[in-house]
């Protein structure tokens, strides 16, 4: 495990329903005229060995603990970094990092209750994957899952059984990345996949095979990363993608080609964050972007240029947060957004402006040091 990450440990925020084994240590303030969201939304909030639960309040964010209000991984002491639920909200993978290059890890499976959002371990319960799964994610279809392996320099490629939930290795099962690979994303449409490669500072690129899930390197294979790039986000119209760089305090802008995938990087190919950014988060509308600063507990707001995808600073430019935030996502009607703050274990709850801008509304306790979170909810 990288030193980044090492001393950050990762928050994979899925939107599903905020979760984390606490109660609201502040509760967000009330909207005006808001129905109720007819279908239940649920948060997950992955704390090292165990997943936090929650349901999410459509009209105010809040995050009230499920009962039970958390569910073992089935790792071991090395814990857990990534964690991926399925878009259809059916169910969720927890990466277990087991030991460095000496155990090939695992990968938890769990079935969602879609009545009250608690995790239920599949039957087998986890599937081997490769050394030092850092990075998880699940394409928008729900039928495929991939790791990013950071000791073996691969990404671990599976389908899922639609019934089940379990996961089955590919054939060939895995594909070679650069060094120290340790996030992987899937673009919105399903076709492409991203990873981050830490060690030599590129972004690896691929195309995926829609019947088999295989991943195929594109032409380039690779484009610089900046130096250590974090996870590759890519905003929901597809168009454009961003990464930052901790060490540099910037965020990469690219253009994503609609046919092949490849990234160009943009003119200018930078823009400015905070101090140590970690983690980008675009809204549903594409309009607005957000990056969490570890050791300045901010989050710069962003707004997206429509035709170039350049980020411009909002006024103000950032937000506070608790110690340290890691993981930030935007729940999927685009109304709330969710920060996990590492060593604050606590997910700082935000309401999004009609221009963007982020109004603290509460926040929630987590049990643990936020690793990965994960979120799924009603769309506008």
């Amino acid at each position: 495990m990288k030193a980044m990450c090492l001393q950050s440990t990762v928050f994979a925020l899925l939107l599903v329903s905020l979760g984390c084994g606490g109660s609201s240590a502040m509760k967000p303030l009330p909207t005006a005229s808001c129905t109720p969201s007819s279908k239940a939304e649920f948060a997950y909030v992955l704390t090292g060995i165990t997943v936090s639960m929650y349901t999410t309040d459509s009209c105010t964010g809040t995050l009230t603990p499920t009962t039970p209000a958390t569910v073992a991984t089935g790792g071991n002491e090395f814990g857990a970094e990534g964690l991926a639920v399925d878009p259809s909200g059916r169910f969720a993978y927890v990466a277990n990092l087991m030991s460095n290059a000496s155990d090939l890890a695992t990968i938890s499976m769990f079935s969602i209750d879609s009545s009250t959002g608690v995790l239920t371990p599949t039957s087998p319960a986890t599937v081997r994957t490769g050394y030092f799964p850092q990075g998880i994610a699940i394409d928008p279809s729900g039928k495929f899952v991939y790791t990013a392996n950071s000791d073996d320099n691969t990404v671990s490629m599976f389908t899922i059984n639609s019934k089940t939930g379990v996961l089955t290795p590919t054939s060939p099962p895995t594909v070679a990345t650069g060094w120290s690979p340790i996030f992987v994303t899937v673009d919105p449409s399903g076709r492409f996949a991203y990873v981050s490669n830490q060690d030599d500072g590129t972004i690896s690129m691929y195309t995926i095979n829609s019947s088999t899930g295989t991943l195929t390197p594109m032409t380039p294979a690779t484009v610089s990363g900046g130096g250590g790039p974090f996870g590759v986000t890519v905003d929901p119209s597809g168009k454009f993608a961003y990464a930052p760089v901790p060490y540099g305090n910037i965020v990469l802008q690219f253009t994503v080609d609609s046919v092949t995938g490849v990234l160009t990087p943009n003119t200018p190919s930078v823009v400015a964050a905070g101090n140590n950014p970690a983690w980008v988060a675009v809204d549903p509308s594409s309009k607005f972007a957000y990056v969490t600063n570890r050791q300045d507990n901010t989050v710069s707001m962003f707004s997206i240029h429509p035709g170039t995808g350049n980020l411009t600073p909002n006024s103000p430019a950032t937000v506070g947060t608790g110690t340290q935030p890691w993981p930030i996502v935007v729940e999927p009607s685009g109304k709330f957004v969710y920060v996990g703050n590492e060593n604050g274990t606590s997910v700082s709850i935000y309401t999004v402006g009609s221009s963007g801008l982020l109004t603290a509304a509460g926040s929630a306790a987590t049990g643990g040091s936020s690793m990965s979170m994960a979120v799924i909810g009603a769309k506008p």
